[in-house]
């Protein structure tokens, strides 16, 4: 039997600030969301936009919560997470997350300077 290869790496823009939370045996963790946008090669104004979610364990999850802030561009890689629950009225439901391993922070941007 082969293994499978998990593995996920995102550029984006963060959309939605990380929060820090705490499992009941104190692991810490955050969620946040980024959003990338590809451009397609043939049409060069047609541009598509993905949004994802992330969730971030650990010394990461802290360092995300203390220092992320909406706008910022960062790179994500990790492995994709699958989640399926039911709710109270028995509708089933399915989300993909992405499950952070490291977080790069991009630099600003330069901002044109005004004379």
């Amino acid at each position: 039997m082969s293994k499978s290869v998990n593995v996920v790496v995102v550029e984006g823009g963060v959309v939605r600030e990380p929060q820090i939370r705490y499992t009941s045996e104190g692991s810490a963790y955050t969620r946040f969301a980024i959003a990338h946008t590809a451009f397609s090669q043939k049409q060069a104004e047609k541009k598509e936009t993905s949004y994802f979610e992330v969730t971030a364990w650990g010394k990461i999850a802290e360092i995300c919560a203390a220092y992320l802030k909406k706008g910022r561009r960062i790179i994500v890689s990790g492995k994709l997470h699958k989640s399926r629950w039911e709710d109270p009225t028995g509708q089933k439901h399915a989300k993909v997350t992405i499950t952070a391993n490291d977080v790069k922070f991009m630099p600003p941007s330069k901002q044109k300077k005004n004379s």
